[in-house]
């Protein structure tokens, strides 16, 4: 009877604190604005309308799983498991913090471009600074998660420029930041988002006026440069719900100097040869390139992939993004650059691969391997 009376008192305190934590995220998810908002009527009228949105959810234009459980996906490529989480492997995270250089405004000139780190960087062109993907904090709506690799010279947002322009591809947490769009919501002058995610920006305090939502294939012109939200296969969602209420994308940008496309996230599919047959050439392509697995293989890309994506859209240049920054992924942290360099070389792309911080143009691409340092 004693140890029965033990068993079900441990019993009570597990559930106890079991109710504990629940409530403890739930009072969390209801006060914290990590999870942005839902979109006001008119917002929601727009969505409602769209023919991407369907049963209540943005879809892909081929449906597609998120988690890919058809092992003759990719069979030469990892699939990760629990213990790969668990018990990582040592090169997983850099050993050392990544060199970079230290931004300097004035070099920020017409036609130049600077790499913040994983999706995020800046170019000015047609005279307007441009940013992607704003993220300086944490990948995470939560303190103990998303913490970003040590950098030698960190970049904040007080270190920048005035930014005219901030496009945004989806709303994931490595995507976009609440602590930044805070923190930009008074330095910037417009905002362009696909459809759903103004909501965010207006609850994290971003003036309703200066947001542009798009569809897919919209444009806007915005002081001669112009904005067009294209289709990407990926997903959506940062709350407690199966996603998809929002849109994701790529974008193009087009200025008179320059054509530039923007990836965000997404598998390889044929929208890349189709784009780069209305669009092309591009002067420049960032495309993601890492937090790739066997179980993503339809909405993520592998390295093969991101250089054939580049030729697909008949882009000049390569310049692989996504990685660098954020432990995302079971892989090493330097794979992806390692992978996507070897392939871009056996398939005659250019490619650029500057250091956080680096400032640089098309005519004097960085290709030096400033990864390898940190294998020593």
């Amino acid at each position: 009877k004693a140890i029965m009376r033990i068993i079900f008192k441990t019993l009570i305190f597990i559930v106890i604190i079991l109710a504990l934590i629940a409530l403890a995220i739930f009072i969390f998810i209801k006060t914290s604005s990590q999870f942005g908002a839902f979109p006001d009527g008119d917002s929601k009228k727009i969505i409602q309308n769209s023919k991407n949105f369907i049963n209540g959810k943005f879809v892909n234009l081929n449906p597609v799983p998120v988690n890919t459980n058809d092992a003759s996906t990719r069979p030469n490529e990892k699939r990760a498991t629990l213990m790969d989480w668990i018990s990582p492997a040592k090169d997983k995270n850099p050993l050392k913090s990544l060199p970079s250089i230290k931004f300097q405004i004035k070099n920020l000139t017409e036609g130049k471009f600077i790499w913040l780190g994983h999706s995020t960087l800046l170019m000015n062109t047609g005279g307007l600074i441009v940013m992607t993907d704003p993220v300086f904090n944490r990948a995470s709506p939560l303190p103990i998660f998303g913490k970003p690799f040590s950098i030698e010279n960190p970049i904040i947002i007080d270190d920048l420029p005035k930014v005219n322009v901030v496009v945004i591809s989806h709303d994931h947490y490595d995507h976009l930041d609440t602590r930044a769009i805070k923190d930009l919501s008074k330095k910037v002058d417009r905002f362009f988002v696909p459809l759903g995610i103004k909501a965010h920006l207006e609850s994290w305090g971003v003036d309703k006026n200066k947001i542009s939502e798009l569809d897919w294939h919209d444009s806007e012109n915005y002081k001669g440069i112009k904005f067009i939200l294209k289709p990407a296969q990926h997903f959506s969602g940062r709350g407690l719900s199966d996603g998809n209420e929002t849109l994701w994308g790529s974008w193009i940008i087009n200025s008179s100097t320059m054509k530039v496309f923007f990836s965000g996230d997404g598998g390889y599919s044929k929208t890349f040869k189709e784009l780069g047959g209305m669009y092309g050439p591009f002067d420049i392509a960032f495309i993601e390139n890492g937090a790739y697995s066997a179980n993503w293989s339809k909405i993520h890309m592998f390295p093969d992939e991101v250089v054939q994506a580049t030729i697909d859209l008949n882009a000049k240049v390569l310049f692989p993004i996504h990685w660098g920054k954020f432990d995302l992924a079971i892989h090493p942290w330097d794979e992806p650059i390692i992978r996507v360099t070897d392939e871009a070389k056996k398939q005659k792309v250019n490619i650029a691969t500057p250091m956080i911080g680096e400032v640089f143009d098309l005519i004097n691409l960085p290709i030096t391997h400033w990864w390898k340092s940190l294998r020593n």
